[in-house]
């Protein structure tokens, strides 16, 4: 069951109290600020519910998102020192814009951590393994 827990026009993150997994579902082309935001309140609900396992859903992602560099060099980090142990990330099948933001983030910091998905049955199984 998923719980809506923060929403703007980029982004909806929710729990899923199912799974003990967080879930972010990305729309439209996330300004820097956008994701600055969105990933803040991925955190905080990673610290909330103490879980370590998040699905990414980048699939209504129409372009590039100004904010790659932030999330490898500084949000990826913080992340996996509060304990995220499995981001899967499952990419834009539109928007090759985007699949290259998400491969110059994932590339800096993977540490076994970021895993990045066409399907979303693949990232599921792969968070539940």
């Amino acid at each position: 069951m998923l719980t809506q827990y923060y929403e703007d026009n980029d982004v909806t993150v929710s729990w899923d109290s199912i799974n003990n997994w967080i879930s972010v579902a990305w729309r439209n082309t996330p300004s820097k600020e956008s994701v600055k935001k969105g990933c803040e309140e991925i955190r905080k609900l990673l610290l909330l519910k103490k879980t370590s396992l998040v699905l990414n859903d980048n699939t209504q992602i129409n372009g590039a998102w100004g904010a790659s560099s932030w999330v490898a060099e500084e949000w990826f980090p913080l992340m996996i020192s509060e304990g995220l142990r499995k981001f899967a990330w499952i990419e834009s099948p539109a928007s090759a814009l985007s699949v290259i933001s998400a491969k110059r983030s994932y590339m800096k910091n993977n540490e076994g951590v970021i895993s990045l998905f066409k399907d979303k049955a693949e990232a599921e199984m792969w968070l539940k393994s």
